[in-house]
Protein backbone atom coordinates (compact mmCIF):
# COMPACT_ATOMS: atom_id res chain seq x y z
CA UNK A 1 0.00 0.00 0.00
CA UNK A 2 1.40 3.28 -0.90
CA UNK A 3 0.64 6.87 0.35
CA UNK A 4 1.41 9.86 -1.75
CA UNK A 5 2.41 13.03 -0.32
CA UNK A 6 0.95 16.17 -2.46
CA UNK A 7 2.76 17.92 -4.76
CA UNK A 8 4.60 21.06 -3.30
CA UNK A 9 4.35 24.38 -4.93
CA UNK A 10 7.29 27.37 -5.22
CA UNK A 11 9.00 30.10 -6.78
CA UNK A 12 6.30 33.16 -6.00
CA UNK A 13 5.49 35.31 -8.71
CA UNK A 14 4.55 38.88 -9.23
CA UNK A 15 1.00 39.61 -10.69
CA UNK A 16 1.24 41.87 -13.88
CA UNK A 17 -2.18 43.37 -11.97
CA UNK A 18 -3.99 42.82 -8.95
CA UNK A 19 -7.13 44.55 -9.67
CA UNK A 20 -9.73 41.94 -9.65
CA UNK A 21 -12.24 43.22 -12.39
CA UNK A 22 -15.84 41.89 -13.35
CA UNK A 23 -17.09 41.37 -16.63
CA UNK A 24 -19.33 44.10 -17.89
CA UNK A 25 -22.63 41.35 -17.72
CA UNK A 26 -21.98 40.68 -13.87
CA UNK A 27 -22.43 37.26 -12.17
CA UNK A 28 -23.45 35.95 -9.19
CA UNK A 29 -21.66 32.68 -8.80
CA UNK A 30 -23.01 29.67 -6.57
CA UNK A 31 -21.30 29.23 -3.42
CA UNK A 32 -21.78 25.16 -2.33
CA UNK A 33 -19.21 23.20 -1.07
CA UNK A 34 -21.47 21.89 1.41
CA UNK A 35 -24.10 20.92 -1.01
CA UNK A 36 -24.36 17.46 -2.57
CA UNK A 37 -25.84 18.77 -5.64
CA UNK A 38 -22.58 20.36 -6.51
CA UNK A 39 -20.84 17.03 -6.84
CA UNK A 40 -21.49 14.25 -9.17
CA UNK A 41 -22.02 10.45 -7.99
CA UNK A 42 -18.30 9.66 -8.09
CA UNK A 43 -18.11 12.17 -4.58
CA UNK A 44 -18.25 10.09 -1.11
CA UNK A 45 -18.91 11.07 2.19
CA UNK A 46 -19.13 14.75 2.05
CA UNK A 47 -19.36 16.75 4.86
CA UNK A 48 -18.34 20.13 6.11
CA UNK A 49 -16.46 20.84 9.64
CA UNK A 50 -13.59 23.18 10.62
CA UNK A 51 -13.34 25.07 7.96
CA UNK A 52 -12.90 22.78 5.08
CA UNK A 53 -15.82 20.08 3.14
CA UNK A 54 -14.09 17.23 3.36
CA UNK A 55 -15.11 14.11 0.69
CA UNK A 56 -13.74 11.22 -0.65
CA UNK A 57 -13.16 9.57 -4.28
CA UNK A 58 -12.13 6.90 -6.64
CA UNK A 59 -10.23 9.30 -8.82
CA UNK A 60 -12.54 7.77 -11.58
CA UNK A 61 -14.84 9.95 -14.06
CA UNK A 62 -18.52 9.08 -15.30
CA UNK A 63 -17.98 5.21 -16.58
CA UNK A 64 -19.52 6.76 -20.39
CA UNK A 65 -16.70 9.40 -20.44
CA UNK A 66 -14.18 7.57 -23.17
CA UNK A 67 -10.84 8.03 -21.05
CA UNK A 68 -7.93 7.42 -22.66
CA UNK A 69 -9.13 7.27 -26.12
CA UNK A 70 -7.26 9.80 -28.60
CA UNK A 71 -4.24 9.42 -26.84
CA UNK A 72 -0.96 9.38 -29.34
CA UNK A 73 2.07 9.41 -26.69
CA UNK A 74 1.11 7.15 -23.86
CA UNK A 75 3.24 5.99 -21.06
CA UNK A 76 1.16 2.58 -20.53
CA UNK A 77 -0.62 3.86 -17.48
CA UNK A 78 -4.11 2.61 -16.85
CA UNK A 79 -6.57 4.22 -15.26
CA UNK A 80 -7.51 2.57 -11.93
CA UNK A 81 -8.75 2.84 -8.69
CA UNK A 82 -7.71 5.13 -5.98
CA UNK A 83 -8.54 6.22 -2.37
CA UNK A 84 -8.48 10.15 -2.54
CA UNK A 85 -9.50 12.20 0.57
CA UNK A 86 -9.77 15.63 -0.50
CA UNK A 87 -9.97 18.88 1.82
CA UNK A 88 -11.16 22.00 0.66
CA UNK A 89 -10.98 25.91 2.61
CA UNK A 90 -15.01 26.84 2.96
CA UNK A 91 -13.72 30.82 3.34
CA UNK A 92 -10.21 31.29 1.13
CA UNK A 93 -8.29 34.41 1.23
CA UNK A 94 -6.63 35.87 -1.35
CA UNK A 95 -2.84 36.23 -1.56
CA UNK A 96 -0.67 39.49 -1.88
CA UNK A 97 1.29 37.57 -4.79
CA UNK A 98 0.44 34.19 -6.79
CA UNK A 99 1.79 31.54 -6.47
CA UNK A 100 3.30 29.85 -9.57
CA UNK A 101 2.48 25.71 -10.21
CA UNK A 102 4.37 22.98 -10.48
CA UNK A 103 4.06 19.54 -12.43
CA UNK A 104 1.36 18.01 -10.44
CA UNK A 105 -1.99 18.58 -8.33
CA UNK A 106 -3.51 21.86 -8.43
CA UNK A 107 -6.71 21.35 -7.86
CA UNK A 108 -9.79 18.46 -7.91
CA UNK A 109 -13.02 18.20 -10.36
CA UNK A 110 -16.69 18.23 -8.81
CA UNK A 111 -16.21 14.06 -9.68
CA UNK A 112 -13.79 13.86 -7.16
CA UNK A 113 -10.74 13.43 -10.56
CA UNK A 114 -7.34 15.55 -9.69
CA UNK A 115 -6.55 18.37 -11.88
CA UNK A 116 -2.92 19.02 -12.26
CA UNK A 117 -0.69 21.87 -13.63
CA UNK A 118 -0.53 21.39 -17.28
CA UNK A 119 2.92 20.36 -17.83
CA UNK A 120 4.22 17.01 -17.82
CA UNK A 121 7.21 16.27 -15.57
CA UNK A 122 9.47 15.85 -18.35
CA UNK A 123 13.08 18.14 -17.91
CA UNK A 124 12.77 21.17 -18.30
CA UNK A 125 13.67 23.26 -21.68
CA UNK A 126 16.61 25.82 -20.78
CA UNK A 127 15.19 28.04 -23.30
CA UNK A 128 12.29 28.14 -21.54
CA UNK A 129 12.38 27.29 -18.59
CA UNK A 130 9.46 25.21 -18.62
CA UNK A 131 8.71 21.39 -18.80
CA UNK A 132 6.46 19.92 -21.74
CA UNK A 133 3.05 20.67 -21.94
CA UNK A 134 0.89 17.61 -21.63
CA UNK A 135 -1.68 19.08 -23.98
CA UNK A 136 1.08 20.12 -26.66
CA UNK A 137 2.93 16.35 -26.33
CA UNK A 138 -0.34 14.20 -27.29
CA UNK A 139 -0.56 12.76 -23.95
CA UNK A 140 -3.96 13.89 -23.72
CA UNK A 141 -7.77 12.07 -24.11
CA UNK A 142 -10.29 13.58 -25.98
CA UNK A 143 -11.64 14.50 -22.17
CA UNK A 144 -8.29 16.24 -21.21
CA UNK A 145 -6.67 13.58 -19.01
CA UNK A 146 -4.53 10.54 -18.59
CA UNK A 147 -3.51 8.22 -16.12
CA UNK A 148 -0.07 9.35 -14.62
CA UNK A 149 2.90 7.16 -13.36
CA UNK A 150 0.79 5.71 -10.35
CA UNK A 151 -2.50 4.69 -12.83
CA UNK A 152 -3.78 7.99 -11.50
CA UNK A 153 -6.62 9.58 -14.16
CA UNK A 154 -6.22 12.79 -14.14
CA UNK A 155 -6.81 16.46 -15.79
CA UNK A 156 -4.01 18.63 -17.18
CA UNK A 157 -6.52 20.98 -18.98
CA UNK A 158 -10.40 21.93 -18.63
CA UNK A 159 -12.50 18.56 -18.20
CA UNK A 160 -13.89 18.65 -21.30
CA UNK A 161 -16.01 15.36 -21.08
CA UNK A 162 -16.90 15.98 -17.22
CA UNK A 163 -18.36 19.82 -18.18
CA UNK A 164 -20.63 18.59 -21.21
CA UNK A 165 -21.71 15.69 -18.72
CA UNK A 166 -22.67 18.82 -16.60
CA UNK A 167 -24.26 20.71 -18.88
CA UNK A 168 -25.92 24.11 -19.81
CA UNK A 169 -28.01 24.66 -17.24
CA UNK A 170 -24.98 23.80 -14.34
CA UNK A 171 -22.44 25.98 -15.87
CA UNK A 172 -24.22 28.86 -17.27
CA UNK A 173 -27.53 29.18 -15.56
CA UNK A 174 -26.93 28.08 -11.72
CA UNK A 175 -22.87 29.23 -12.59
CA UNK A 176 -22.07 26.19 -10.24
CA UNK A 177 -18.07 25.23 -10.02
CA UNK A 178 -16.46 22.66 -12.06
CA UNK A 179 -14.13 22.13 -9.67
CA UNK A 180 -11.56 23.58 -7.00
CA UNK A 181 -8.41 25.17 -6.56
CA UNK A 182 -5.96 23.77 -3.84
CA UNK A 183 -6.18 27.16 -2.68
CA UNK A 184 -9.97 27.12 -2.08
CA UNK A 185 -11.63 28.82 -4.72
CA UNK A 186 -14.09 27.76 -7.51
CA UNK A 187 -13.23 26.99 -10.96
CA UNK A 188 -15.90 27.41 -13.07
CA UNK A 189 -16.49 27.42 -17.13
CA UNK A 190 -18.53 30.04 -18.00
CA UNK A 191 -18.48 30.68 -21.65
CA UNK A 192 -18.31 27.10 -22.69
CA UNK A 193 -21.84 26.54 -23.62
CA UNK A 194 -22.98 30.12 -24.25
CA UNK A 195 -20.36 32.42 -25.87
CA UNK A 196 -22.54 36.19 -23.71
CA UNK A 197 -21.30 34.33 -20.60
CA UNK A 198 -17.67 34.85 -21.77
CA UNK A 199 -14.82 36.21 -19.06
CA UNK A 200 -12.03 35.84 -20.86
CA UNK A 201 -11.21 39.20 -21.22
CA UNK A 202 -11.62 40.37 -17.46
CA UNK A 203 -9.42 37.31 -16.11
CA UNK A 204 -6.45 38.32 -14.02
CA UNK A 205 -2.69 36.65 -14.73
CA UNK A 206 -4.23 33.05 -13.00
CA UNK A 207 -7.04 33.51 -14.81
CA UNK A 208 -9.58 34.79 -12.11
CA UNK A 209 -11.88 37.64 -10.99
CA UNK A 210 -14.28 38.67 -8.64
CA UNK A 211 -18.31 38.17 -9.49
CA UNK A 212 -20.85 41.00 -8.36
CA UNK A 213 -20.88 40.13 -4.50
CA UNK A 214 -17.01 40.09 -4.12
CA UNK A 215 -16.76 36.46 -3.97
CA UNK A 216 -13.47 35.34 -6.25
CA UNK A 217 -12.79 31.97 -8.53
CA UNK A 218 -10.98 31.04 -11.61
CA UNK A 219 -12.70 30.07 -15.06
CA UNK A 220 -10.96 27.93 -17.71
CA UNK A 221 -10.05 29.04 -21.19
CA UNK A 222 -13.12 27.54 -23.59
CA UNK A 223 -10.77 27.29 -26.42
CA UNK A 224 -7.78 25.56 -27.08
CA UNK A 225 -5.58 25.11 -25.21
CA UNK A 226 -8.31 25.06 -22.39
CA UNK A 227 -6.25 26.23 -19.74
CA UNK A 228 -7.76 26.05 -16.25
CA UNK A 229 -5.22 28.26 -14.24
CA UNK A 230 -2.13 29.83 -14.66
CA UNK A 231 -1.10 30.33 -10.94
CA UNK A 232 -2.78 30.31 -7.48
CA UNK A 233 -4.10 33.67 -6.51
CA UNK A 234 -5.07 32.22 -2.75
CA UNK A 235 -3.27 30.38 0.07
CA UNK A 236 -2.14 27.04 -1.39
CA UNK A 237 -3.39 24.10 0.61
CA UNK A 238 -2.01 20.54 1.44
CA UNK A 239 -5.41 19.02 0.15
CA UNK A 240 -5.35 15.15 -0.91
CA UNK A 241 -4.42 12.09 0.41
CA UNK A 242 -4.21 8.99 -1.43
CA UNK A 243 -3.47 5.27 -1.20
CA UNK A 244 -3.03 2.52 -3.51
CA UNK A 245 -1.66 -0.33 -4.55
CA UNK A 246 0.96 0.08 -7.36
CA UNK A 247 1.19 -2.52 -10.69
CA UNK A 248 3.89 -4.84 -10.59
CA UNK A 249 5.67 -7.27 -13.58
CA UNK A 250 6.56 -10.65 -13.47
CA UNK A 251 9.59 -9.83 -11.37
CA UNK A 252 7.81 -8.14 -8.32
CA UNK A 253 9.31 -4.86 -9.42
CA UNK A 254 7.40 -1.64 -9.85
CA UNK A 255 5.62 -0.94 -13.16
CA UNK A 256 6.34 2.51 -14.17
CA UNK A 257 5.10 2.42 -18.51
CA UNK A 258 7.69 4.07 -20.69
CA UNK A 259 6.69 6.45 -23.13
CA UNK A 260 5.94 4.92 -26.42
CA UNK A 261 4.00 6.60 -29.88
CA UNK A 262 0.74 4.47 -29.37
CA UNK A 263 -2.43 6.26 -30.87
CA UNK A 264 -5.37 4.69 -28.42
CA UNK A 265 -8.27 4.33 -29.68
CA UNK A 266 -10.11 2.50 -27.39
CA UNK A 267 -9.81 1.62 -23.51
CA UNK A 268 -11.35 -0.52 -21.56
CA UNK A 269 -11.36 -1.69 -17.39
CA UNK A 270 -13.49 -4.79 -16.10
CA UNK A 271 -13.38 -6.95 -12.99
CA UNK A 272 -12.94 -10.85 -13.27
CA UNK A 273 -12.45 -12.33 -9.68
CA UNK A 274 -10.30 -10.56 -7.61
CA UNK A 275 -8.21 -9.03 -10.85
CA UNK A 276 -9.43 -5.81 -12.77
CA UNK A 277 -8.09 -6.50 -16.60
CA UNK A 278 -7.24 -2.94 -18.53
CA UNK A 279 -7.19 -3.06 -22.16
CA UNK A 280 -5.80 -0.45 -24.33
CA UNK A 281 -6.20 -0.97 -28.34
CA UNK A 282 -4.70 1.25 -30.86
CA UNK A 283 -1.84 1.98 -33.17
CA UNK A 284 2.20 1.24 -32.18
CA UNK A 285 3.82 3.78 -35.22
CA UNK A 286 7.37 4.84 -35.62
CA UNK A 287 9.19 2.51 -32.58
CA UNK A 288 12.16 0.50 -32.52
CA UNK A 289 11.15 -3.19 -31.82
CA UNK A 290 13.84 -5.74 -30.48
CA UNK A 291 12.96 -9.08 -32.21
CA UNK A 292 13.77 -12.49 -30.66
CA UNK A 293 16.84 -12.98 -32.79
CA UNK A 294 18.97 -9.82 -31.19
CA UNK A 295 17.87 -7.34 -33.98
CA UNK A 296 16.14 -4.50 -33.85
CA UNK A 297 13.19 -3.26 -36.75
CA UNK A 298 11.30 -0.40 -36.71
CA UNK A 299 7.82 -0.83 -37.44
CA UNK A 300 5.74 1.65 -39.46
CA UNK A 301 2.45 1.32 -37.60
CA UNK A 302 1.48 -1.93 -36.66
CA UNK A 303 -2.30 -2.56 -34.78
CA UNK A 304 -2.66 -4.15 -31.80
CA UNK A 305 -3.36 -4.33 -27.42
CA UNK A 306 -1.25 -3.63 -24.85
CA UNK A 307 -2.71 -4.94 -21.27
CA UNK A 308 -2.72 -5.53 -17.25
CA UNK A 309 -4.45 -8.22 -15.14
CA UNK A 310 -1.44 -9.00 -12.55
CA UNK A 311 2.02 -9.91 -12.63
CA UNK A 312 1.42 -13.21 -14.57
CA UNK A 313 -1.06 -11.71 -17.14
CA UNK A 314 0.16 -8.43 -19.20
CA UNK A 315 1.21 -7.50 -22.78
CA UNK A 316 3.50 -4.80 -22.34
CA UNK A 317 6.00 -2.53 -23.89
CA UNK A 318 10.03 -2.94 -21.88
CA UNK A 319 12.86 -0.51 -22.87
CA UNK A 320 16.06 -3.14 -23.87
CA UNK A 321 19.56 -2.82 -22.96
CA UNK A 322 21.24 -1.23 -25.54
CA UNK A 323 23.25 -3.44 -27.88
CA UNK A 324 25.64 -2.99 -30.38
CA UNK A 325 23.43 -4.35 -32.93
CA UNK A 326 21.41 -1.55 -32.85
CA UNK A 327 21.78 2.33 -32.51
CA UNK A 328 19.46 4.33 -30.07
CA UNK A 329 16.26 3.08 -27.78
CA UNK A 330 14.81 -0.32 -28.60
CA UNK A 331 11.80 -2.06 -27.34
CA UNK A 332 10.53 -5.48 -26.87
CA UNK A 333 6.98 -6.73 -25.92
CA UNK A 334 6.81 -8.39 -22.49
CA UNK A 335 4.17 -10.90 -22.50
CA UNK A 336 2.94 -13.69 -20.02
CA UNK A 337 -0.14 -15.25 -19.75
CA UNK A 338 0.07 -18.03 -17.35
CA UNK A 339 -2.06 -16.40 -14.71
CA UNK A 340 -4.93 -14.67 -16.81
CA UNK A 341 -8.09 -15.08 -14.87
CA UNK A 342 -11.14 -17.03 -15.84
CA UNK A 343 -13.33 -15.31 -18.24
CA UNK A 344 -10.67 -12.50 -19.97
CA UNK A 345 -9.99 -13.83 -23.05
CA UNK A 346 -6.38 -12.96 -23.74
CA UNK A 347 -6.41 -15.25 -26.83
CA UNK A 348 -9.22 -13.14 -28.02
CA UNK A 349 -6.86 -10.18 -28.00
CA UNK A 350 -4.50 -8.88 -31.53
CA UNK A 351 -1.68 -8.51 -29.38
CA UNK A 352 2.84 -7.85 -30.58
CA UNK A 353 5.24 -10.47 -31.08
CA UNK A 354 6.41 -11.18 -27.91
CA UNK A 355 10.07 -11.08 -27.01
CA UNK A 356 11.60 -14.64 -25.91
CA UNK A 357 15.41 -13.74 -26.87
CA UNK A 358 18.02 -13.68 -24.23
CA UNK A 359 16.58 -12.29 -20.22
CA UNK A 360 16.81 -8.59 -20.26
CA UNK A 361 18.03 -6.69 -17.46
CA UNK A 362 14.30 -6.15 -16.23
CA UNK A 363 12.67 -8.78 -17.92
CA UNK A 364 13.13 -11.37 -15.37
CA UNK A 365 12.42 -14.95 -16.26
CA UNK A 366 11.41 -16.28 -19.96
CA UNK A 367 7.87 -15.96 -21.39
CA UNK A 368 5.57 -18.84 -21.42
CA UNK A 369 4.36 -17.71 -24.96
CA UNK A 370 0.92 -17.72 -26.63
Amino acid sequence: MKFAKPTGLSAVIVFSSLAFSTTSEAHDIKTCKCDEACYTKEIETLECSGGKARFSSKGLPDTDDPIMRGIIATNQQFPSVHNYEFEILLTPQLSNRPTKTEAGPVGVAVNGVPIFDPSTQGPVNRSTGKRPSAFEAGELDVCGGHAGRGDDYHYHIAPKCLIEDLGKTWVEVDKKPIGYAMDGFPILALGWFDKANGVENALDTCRGMKDETGDYFYNVKTTSDWDVLNCLSGHPQNFTRDRWLHRVDRTGKEITGIPIRFAIKDSTRNSYGGDVCHVMTGMLQGEQILQTNGKAQRVGAEEGSLFYCNKTCYGLFLEADKSRAFRGRAIYFDYIASGCPSGFDVSGLKTFAPYEGPVQTRKGPPGTGR
